[in-house]
């Protein structure tokens, strides 16, 4: 529903471009670095997204809904999570555009939200770490270097990476899937899958053998070998003051004796493994990265800081390991005191009395206008359902008279297809 009172309100000749190309709907004319007044709770959800699927699901489901309704009733304001793991295929968690996407959207929240701006959910995962999507070129020629010194085959590198003698200071560059000569070998997502995990154990090897020799500072070799959850914690977290962190919230699940439970199918879902032969393990270099993050780097920002931290520990069955049982039980403790905490910070930071003479409409369209560009920023969208987008807008010789319907279950690409169509229906 529109904010009462101003429907009415007629556009002034001073009106600024900006505004009334908002107003018409036009989102290619949003500043690039546009980011919208904090006029809504907008909250940054930091998490792995494959061992935190249930609790996300599950605040999605019984959570956001009443906040979104506390905040309208309340304040008059919106409330919007950023969660961008939903709706994207999980071979695109760790590609490069997406952590360019996230790592903006996570600024924004942290600098535009009214309210709480946000939560880390921080299990057993570490997870991976990313594919560098650039690199600058010294760096990179030192690096492959050291992949050649340690015997390993770098024909992979000088096939996805091109310098680009343009930026300042010379740079290379992921190339797009479709640009590199193997192209027709990628086409599936297990090919892929196969050549970014080897992208990713060159650069690690590299990496290491470099740090160990003190050629690369543990500083710089730290953005090769960290995953997306320690990076966002890091940006989130890190170097702010005490009154910013009270915005701030984290949830920390342990698991006991979680090791033993390694050699079961559905585990690798919660923990780092790694195969040797006929074994099945956990990741020991994964796992002490993890608690240097979660015992280390987090309580040392909760000493300094009014961080709000919950620390949690589940037991698993003795037989089924991390059940759906168990799970369930920690999501259902999870949702509750998620809701208390959001509301609690809401109400401690919210501006209950806005000033009057703000636009609210103009505001609230900026917003929508932000999120969509966003979306429609991951990559571009290429499904049927847009041919039948198109064919109901564009001109018929009948008239419609009745309305076009965009439905599907959770996370199946509704907001995408339709920030697709936003960017494409003023061409």
């Amino acid at each position: 529903m529109w904010p009462s009172g101003v429907g009415s309100r007629q556009p002034c000749p001073r009106e600024s471009a900006l505004r009334r190309a908002a107003i018409s709907g036009n989102i290619n004319a949003l500043p690039p670095h546009h980011v919208p007044t904090g006029r809504s709770v907008r909250v940054f959800i930091c998490a792995n997204p494959d061992d935190t699927e249930a609790e996300r699901s599950a605040l999605k489901e019984h959570v956001y809904p009443k906040l979104r309704d506390f905040c309208r009733e309340n304040y008059g304001i919106e409330f919007q999570v950023v969660d961008l793991y939903w709706g994207i295929d999980p071979e695109e968690w760790d590609s490069p555009e997406l952590q360019r996407l996230r790592m903006k959207l996570l600024e924004e929240c942290l600098k535009t939200s009214a309210g709480p701006c946000f939560v880390g959910l921080v299990g057993e995962k570490y997870g991976s770490i990313r594919v560098p999507g650039e690199v600058e070129s010294a760096e990179f020629e030192m690096i492959l270097d050291a992949a050649v010194e340690a015997g390993l085959d770098t024909h992979i590198l000088e096939e996805w990476y091109c310098r680009d003698e343009n930026s300042v200071p010379p740079a290379y560059y992921l190339k797009p899937k479709m640009e590199s000569s193997s192209a027709a070998k990628t086409k599936n997502d297990k090919a892929w899958r196969n050549v970014s995990e080897e992208i990713k154990r060159i650069f690690r090897t590299a990496v290491l053998q470099l740090q160990e020799k003190g050629t690369m500072k543990s500083a710089q070799a730290k953005k090769f070998l960290c995953s997306a959850l320690e990076d966002e914690l890091d940006f989130a977290l890190g170097k702010q003051t005490p009154a910013f962190l009270r915005k701030c919230v984290c949830y920390i699940r342990k698991i006991s004796n979680f090791d033993r439970f390694a050699r079961l199918p559905d585990m690798a879902r919660y923990m780092d493994i790694v195969v040797s032969g006929d074994r099945i393990m956990r990741n020991q270099e994964s796992y002490e990265r993890l608690l240097k993050v979660r015992d280390e780097f987090i309580p040392t920002v909760v000493a300094a800081s009014n961080l709000r931290v919950y620390s949690s520990v589940t037991h698993c069955d003795m037989k089924l390991g991390y059940s759906q049982e168990v799970e369930s039980h920690y999501v259902e403790g999870l949702c509750k005191q998620f809701y208390e905490d959001m509301v609690d910070i809401i109400q401690a930071t919210v501006q209950q009395n806005f000033d009057t003479e703000t636009d609210q409409l103009y505001d609230e369209i900026l917003q929508h206008l932000s999120l969509c560009k966003s979306y429609a920023a991951l990559y571009e969208y290429k499904a049927e359902s847009l041919d039948y987008v198109q064919e109901y807008i564009l001109p018929s010789k009948g008239s419609r008279m009745s309305p076009l319907v965009v439905y599907g279950g959770p996370c199946t690409g509704k907001t995408l297809l339709l920030s697709e169509v936003a960017k494409q229906v003023r061409h």
